[in-house]
């Protein structure tokens, strides 16, 4: 299949991320072949090479950012062109009749801090870790005293002895995915309120109230923003790149001129402007 055909997550099968693709692409009623890479870094530099875009995960409700997408987003050009909230259940699955007779759990690095208190509280099991929540249930296998954190999507998959639902530490937890692209995805309906607009301000030259004078361009213009991220430029102590996220689109009159102005002072490259998730 052609480049134009393609569209990177991450892998392998079973993840939430192809749950949130499978989910975009039916909702957008889009043919594109699911490729998955074993690491977001990975995912990230097929996009505009390998695949035509990539549905990725950008921010958990509990966890916060991913700061390794936020971080190749700096040096990258790539666009964003769609958000997607997916809830976010795990559950614990064994093989032993009684939790308590768990030795052992495997469970994905990530999962493990989403659902600290319920894993804290079993006494005297070993925790394994693993790269995927595919490879948590495959790494159980039907061992008797075995258990893996998984998605809930993935309870029908088996059937299991024991099965201890929704163990994560916040009941309405979420993750936010975005559609990246390598090139700009032009989807505008008019009602500015529908959309949000993401951008990064490069750090090229630190000033007093360089942050400062970057928001009052947005609150003089009452412009909502609704995330302000900072990250290392790596270069020194004390100077940042900002991610900003805010309300509107960037065709509006008023964000148009607030980036007007700002790029007049500051270096700003803007991602893109996409309809808000709910």
């Amino acid at each position: 299949m052609t480049l134009l055909n393609k569209i990177a997550t991450l892998g392998p099968q079973g993840t939430f991320s192809e749950v949130a693709t499978k989910s975009y692409l039916k909702k957008h009623s889009i043919d594109l072949e699911i490729v998955y890479y074993s690491t977001l870094k990975k995912a990230l530099l097929a996009i505009g090479s390998d695949v035509r875009m990539g549905m990725l995960p950008i921010e958990n409700l509990s966890e916060g950012y991913v700061n390794l997408v936020l971080d190749h987003l700096i040096d990258a050009d790539l666009y964003i062109g769609a958000e997607l909230l997916l809830p976010i259940q795990f559950s614990l699955v064994s093989q032993a009749k009684h939790i308590s007779d768990i030795e052992t759990v495997f469970v994905q690095f990530v999962a493990k801090g989403q659902c600290a208190e319920y894993l804290d509280a079993l006494h005297e099991v070993k925790f394994v870790s693993t790269e995927s929540n595919s490879q948590s249930l495959h790494s159980m296998g039907d061992l008797a005293k075995a258990a893996a954190v998984v998605p809930r999507h993935l309870l029908d998959t088996r059937n299991f002895a024991s099965v201890v639902e929704n163990i994560n530490d916040y009941r309405n937890n979420q993750t936010r995915f975005l559609l990246f692209s390598a090139e700009q995805i032009e989807d505008y309906n008019g009602c500015s309120g529908d959309y949000k607009t993401s951008l990064i301000v490069l750090d090229d030259d630190d000033q007093p109230g360089y942050l400062e004078g970057i928001l009052a361009k947005f609150t003089k213009r009452q412009i909502n923003l609704t995330s302000i991220v900072s990250r290392p430029t790596r270069q020194q102590f004390g100077k940042y790149h900002f991610f900003i996220d805010l309300d509107g689109h960037q065709q509006d009159a008023n964000v148009a001129a607030a980036l007007i102005e700002i790029q007049q002072a500051y270096k700003v490259r803007v991602l893109g402007s996409y309809l808000r998730a709910t």
